[in-house]
């Protein structure tokens, strides 16, 4: 893990202290995202993944999933929840 690899993330999470409830591991990097519906383009924001684990440290429990795969939750009581991103068309 390369904590200087840049991951995209929102405004929402960075500017806002969004908890992220949302994270996204494809061939092009790491996404996260909070709660926030729809994101647009202008939304976005790049950081490192070290700086994304310092603002956010519950990620790190999650940082073992494979490219193509995703992660979220729906409440801190059950956890972060795991599975295979769907594709799509």
């Amino acid at each position: 893990m390369d904590i200087n690899e840049a991951v995209i993330t929102t405004k929402y999470v960075l500017e806002q202290k969004s908890k992220v409830v949302y994270v996204f591991h494809s061939e092009e990097g790491w996404e996260f995202y909070g709660k926030e519906q729809d994101i647009t383009e202008d939304d976005a924001r790049v950081i490192s993944l070290g700086n994304m684990i310092k603002s956010n440290p519950h990620v790190e429990e999650i940082l073992w999933i494979a490219e193509g795969m995703e992660a979220w939750m729906n409440n801190e009581k059950d956890g972060w929840q795991t599975g295979v991103a769907k594709q799509e068309d």
